[in-house]
Formats: structure tokens, C-alpha cells, sequence
């Protein structure tokens, strides 16, 4: 299951039906009340209806009070992220929020400012809002502006794909059932839960769930997030290889989705997962159909990894048709789409981190701040004693001087782990693509003699995550990762290049050496056993080797590129076997 927008700004635009105020009102202010409640109403229902609602509120602004004036701007928030305009909708927020004193809709506001900057790819700033919202938690008194504070911070972190965190205020969100039993964020919670366990891969938590996530959120009236629940259920369905109950489940949830929200990823997750159900029982025509639709969607919403998705969707069921021509384009565009995710992804982690540090390192100054302010309270304190106080006062300068000591090398080595954290690949613990191009350019223009880039793919990876699911395909990349370094010298580097691609570059190595590495690396993968995953299969990887020496080669641009071109030539003998880079007369 895939990181999206986890139920997005479409959970504010259930819980933004306002605070009643309790005061005489005029008719002109009841109209305004009237309109604002149906513009919600239309939001929970089909929310394109409702930016008529806002077209005609805002010919009456100059009559709003205070609450309605900051209603309407939360849902033109709401509606401006609907239609993707999320630039507009942050600029609305930004020129509004510090009017806002209610810290309600203080809460409500950062929510749509978090929301927006995701959407954006403005991560720090993203996280930024989302730490105001948290600090605002205790001041909160409506029940709703609550919910929006957590699943701000719910969404923002599964898109950073840091789920132990997300789950922590789900936990929280559901507390407040218990509480408050006519909310709706029991049925929020549910569905967070569902979505987090079926992208951390527990599927059988997540089925668990479901039920009682669909009962309540019926009971509640949230027929949206329903769908959404249902689709996901369907699509886990068709991944699990149940492929006719997953169509049976997901064909009359298209209609739904044509009836509420046609640009929702939830939908293009759908017509994909349908796409690759028909394609695997066989009716490539149904296949075409869905897949088209569901790639068309991923475009429009400018969703890149949907895009990389249905991409590839679409590239195996043209290879199915034999259009080879077709599949090869849209396996191009998916390669494209594939870096440009895990670059996103990157910029996503360093962003995160970097708040994180900052967060962390602010609060070690304050400590700091409060222990000199001690200090020097003591210092004055001293001044008025005799000299035998003295000794007190070169103590606490000494304690001072530890604390502050331990302060800076834990700021170090706090420090030292954001490095580390930067130029490493999270699943495989090999160095990411950026540090391993970074450290083999260094080592190219400081050789003495030859240096070797071998370059290997998992053979067949696809088929594996297909037939057993991404955990499974995870489980691989980081035992075939740990088998390889075990076969490295000291000065070697080891990098994950993207997907199942993996890059070792050699300094001060022969040719003859890097064949005889990449051959040990071939034959260590092909003796993994494979049952601890809990699926017996194969493993194999084909492998290019290319050296800096009487090839012609001269940088390392040109031997990474000659080191890709002998990986295919061993992709098209055969695979799982080792070719060395060998320029042409």
C-alpha cells in the first residue's frame, strides 16, 4: 500500500461545520449562517458543489462577523486544496491566520497551511506549521479543531513514511471517543489505522480493523471516508491475488467515486489495481481500460508516484499485447517517474530530520539558557558571602563548563547522525545514490592506478514484490545488501542506485579484481535462503564490471556508464551472470 495524501484535507472539510454562537442574530446573519452551513454540507457530500456556496458568500463578506468571516476562509482553504491550488490556498491562510484569535480556528487554519505546503513539496515548512498546531493542543476546546490538529500531523508523517509516530496521535485521536461519543474521530482514527498497517505491510491488522472502521464511520455519516475504506479493502484484495473478489468489491465503487470525488488518488489506486485484476485473469482489453483511466487520473493530479505506478501497469499490459514499442515508452516514462519519487522521497527524510535536529537543538539551548540563568543567580547570591563561598561559586563555574561540555558533544554527535542519516539508504543501510556518486567521483579524480565501478540488478524483482508482496521484496534488498558486505574490502563502497539497483565502486582495483568480486557477489546472492521471509524462491542478479584502465574510459561518468551497458549485456544473456565493460576497436 502506497503513502498518499492519507484522507487529506477531505477529513478538515468534515469538521468545519463551525462553532455555534450563542447571541440574537440578524436575518441577514442567519442567511450567511445558512449558506456557510450548506457549503459544508456540500463538502461532505460532493464537494464541487460547494464552491458555488463560497462564490455566493463572498458577495456577502462585508456583512461576516468574526466566526463567520473565519469559517468562510476555512473552507475557501478547503476548496482552493480540492481544486489543487494549493500556492493560493496558502497565501489565503497566511494573510488571514494572524487575525485568527479563536485558537480553534488557529488550529483548523495551520492544519490547511500544513496541508498546503505538503502538497507543495515544502516539507520543513510543512513541519513547521504542523509543530504550531501541536503546541496549540492544550488551548483547544472544540472537539473538531482537535481532530484537524492530529491529522495534520497523521498526514504529514505518513507522507515521510515515519508510521510509528502517525500512530501515536491516532492514538490519541481515538481517546477522544470516549470523551465526546457524538464525534466523528473514531471514525477518522479507524481509518488512519487501516491505511498506516496496510502501507507498514500488516495486512491481517489492517482486515481486522476494517469492519468495526466501516460500522462506525456509517453510523457517523461519513459516507466518504467509507468509500475510501472499501477501496482500499479492494485493491488489498486484488495485491493479496484474490482477483475475482477484489473486482466484484471494486467495480461499484467506480460509480460512487464518479457520484463524490473523481480526482481522488483513492480512485486511481482503484481503476489501477482493477487494471492489473483483469490483466492477470487474462482480459487484457478490461485491463487497457482501467489502467488507461487510472494513469490519465495519476497525470492530472500530478501525483508522481501514482504516476510511476500506473505507468508500469500500463508498460506490462502493453508487453502483454505484444506492443512493444508502446510498453517500452511507458517503461521509460516509469523510470523517470521512479528517480524522480525517490528524490522527492530524500528531500522529504532531509526536511524531516532537519526540523527534528532543530527542534532538538533548540531545546538543549533553552536547558542550557535556564542552567546559566541558575548560575548566575548563585554568582550574585555570592557576592555578598565571604571568601569561603568562593569555593562554591569556582564549583558551579566547573559545573557549568561540564554541562556545557556535554551539551556540545551531544550537539556533535546529534550532528554526526544527520550526516550519516543523509548519505544512507533507510532500508538497505548501503550508501544512498547521492553519497555513493559523490564518494566514486572523489575516488576517480584521486587515483594513483585503476579504479572499478561493478554495477548489479535483482533479476526478476518485479515478479517478486507482485507475488509476495513488498515486505517480502524489502526482506531481499536487505539480505542481499548484508551478503554483499560481507565481500567488500575496507576502502570499497556499497550503494543502493534505486529500486533493486546496487553500485560497488572499487579504488586501487584491477580489472581482474572486480571480476572476481562481482562473480563471489553473484554466487553469495544465488545461495540466500529464502525461507525466513516466510516464501521459498530464488534469488539471482546479473552484474557489469568496468575499470579505469586501457578501455578508453577516463572519468567516472564514463565508466558508470560502461559498468550500466555490460549490466545489460548480462540482463540479455541470460541474467544472473557477470559481464566486463570491453571498449570496441
Amino acid at each position: 500500500m502506497i503513502p498518499f495524501r492519507i484522507l487529506t484535507f477531505l477529513i478538515v472539510l468534515l469538521l468545519v461545520a463551525g462553532n455555534p454562537v450563542a447571541h440574537a442574530q440578524t436575518s441577514s446573519e442567519k442567511n450567511i449562517d445558512d449558506l456557510l452551513s450548506a457549503a459544508a454540507q456540500d463538502i461532505r457530500t460532493a464537494p464541487e458543489r460547494a464552491v458555488d456556496t463560497l462564490g455566493k458568500l463572498q458577495l456577502l463578506e462585508s456583512g461576516f462577523n468574526d466566526v463567520q468571516r473565519s469559517r468562510f476562509y476555512l473552507l475557501s482553504a478547503s476548496a482552493l486544496g480540492f481544486k489543487g491550488r494549493h500556492k493560493e490556498r496558502v497565501e489565503l491562510v497566511e494573510s488571514y491566520i494572524e487575525k485568527a484569535i479563536d485558537p480553534d480556528f488557529q488550529a483548523r487554519l495551520l492544519y490547511q497551511l500544513t496541508s498546503g505546503y505538503t502538497s507543495m513539496g515544502e516539507y520543513e515548512k510543512a513541519l513547521l506549521a504542523m509543530n504550531k498546531s501541536i503546541v496549540l493542543l492544550p488551548k483547544l476546546i472544540n472537539q473538531n479543531a482537535k481532530v484537524d490538529v492530529l491529522q495534520s500531523a497523521i498526514t504529514l508523517l505518513n507522507s515521510l513514511r515515519a508510521y510509528d509516530e502517525a500512530l501515536s496521535y491516532t492514538d490519541r485521536m481515538l481517546s477522544f471517543d470516549l470523551k465526546i461519543k457524538e464525534s466523528g474521530s473514531k471514525c477518522v482514527g479507524l481509518a488512519n489505522l487501516v491505511e498506516i498497517n496496510l502501507m507498514r505491510g500488516e495486512r491481517q491488522r489492517a482486515r481486522s480493523i476494517l469492519p468495526e472502521a466501516l460500522q462506525v464511520c456509517e453510523e457517523h455519516d461519513r459516507k466518504f471516508i467509507a468509500l475510501i475504506l472499501r477501496s482500499l479493502a479492494s485493491v488489498d484484495l486484488i495485491d493479496s491475488g484474490n482477483y475475482l473478489q477484489g473486482k466484484g468489491a471494486g467495480l461499484p465503487l467506480l460509480a460512487e467515486f464518479a457520484k463524490t470525488n473523481q480526482s481522488s488518488d483513492y480512485l486511481t489506486q482503484l481503476e489501477d489495481a482493477l487494471s492489473r485484476a483483469y490483466m492477470n485473469s487474462g482480459n487484457l482489453e478490461l485491463a487497457e481500460r482501467y489502467g488507461l483511466q487510472a494513469y490519465q487520473h495519476a497525470k492530472a493530479g500530478n501525483a508522481v508516484y501514482l504516476m510511476e505506478k500506473t505507468a508500469e501497469t500500463m508498460a506490462t499490459i502493453k508487453r502483454a499485447q505484444g506492443l512493444y514499442l508502446a510498453a517500452l515508452e511507458y517503461y521509460e516514462a516509469a523510470l523517470v517517474l521512479k528517480n524522480r519519487v525517490l528524490d522527492d522521497q530524500l528531500h522529504k527524510n532531509l526536511a524531516y530530520q532537519r526540523v527534528k535536529f532543530d527542534t532538538q537543538d533548540k531545546a538543549n539551548q533553552m536547558s542550557l539558557l535556564e542552567q546559566k540563568n541558575k548560575i548566575l543567580a548563585v554568582e550574585r547570591e555570592l557576592e555578598k558571602k565571604n571568601n569561603q563561598n568562593l569555593l562554591l561559586l569556582v564549583a558551579l563555574v566547573i559545573i557549568f563548563l561540564v554541562v556545557l561540555s556535554l551539551w556540545l558533544l551531544k550537539a556533535l554527535q546529534q550532528k554526526n547522525q544527520f550526516r550519516q542519516f543523509s548519505q544512507t539508504d533507510g532500508l538497505t543501510q548501503a550508501a544512498n545514490r547521492m553519497h555513493f556518486i559523490s564518494f566514486a567521483n572523489e575516488a576517480f579524480k584521486l587515483r594513483t592506478g585503476s579504479v572499478s565501478i561493478i554495477l548489479f540488478d535483482m533479476d526478476l524483482f518485479k515478479n517478486i514484490n507482485d507475488t509476495y508482496g513488498h515486505a517480502t521484496g524489502d526482506w531481499v534488498l536487505k539480505n542481499v545488501s548484508e551478503t554483499v558486505k560481507t565481500h567488500l574490502r575496507k576502502v570499497d563502497l556499497f550503494g543502493r542506485l534505486g529500486g533493486e539497483e546496487f553500485g560497488i565502486c572499487m579504488p586501487d582495483s584491477s580489472q581482474a579484481s572486480a571480476l572476481q568480486l562481482a562473480e563471489r557477489c553473484r554466487m553469495a546472492i544465488t545461495m540466500i535462503d529464502t525461507e525466513p521471509s516466510g516464501h521459498k524462491f530464488s534469488l539471482s542478479a546479473s552484474f557489469g564490471v568496468a575499470t579505469v584502465d586501457g578501455n578508453g574510459l577516463k572519468n567516472f561518468d564514463e565508466t558508470l556508464e560502461a559498468a550500466d551497458k555490460a549490466l545489460y549485456i548480462s540482463k540479455a544473456e541470460g541474467r544472473n551472470c557477470v559481464s566486463v565493460f570491453r571498449q570496441t576497436p
